[in-house]
């Protein structure tokens, strides 16, 4: 599989799960409205985010969770080795 190919199948994957995301929260936000309307008690969330930054090989990994964080981790580790295994031409 090219590179190239490759890389445009990475972004078009990236949009569509930032799609179906929307899609998904704005439908838990419209349940949370009607769930709120019959209790009006107010609940503390916490909100939970991460990030990951790739600059060349080394990754910084960002986050507030710890759950959050290891499958953050587990994201940088896959991409590593894919890293890894075209610069070594495996594929």
């Amino acid at each position: 599989m090219d590179l190239i190919l490759l890389s445009v199948l990475f972004v078009f994957v990236g949009i569509v799960l930032i799609i179906v995301g929307t899609i998904i929260k704005a439908e838990e936000i419209e349940k949370e409205k009607g769930e709120e309307s019959e209790n009006k008690e107010k609940e503390e969330k916490k909100i939970k985010g991460g990030g990951i930054i790739l600059i060349g090989p080394v990754p910084i990994v960002i986050s507030n969770d710890k759950k959050l964080l290891e499958a953050l981790l587990i994201i940088v580790i896959a991409i590593l080795i894919i890293y890894l295994l075209y610069y070594l031409e495996i594929f």
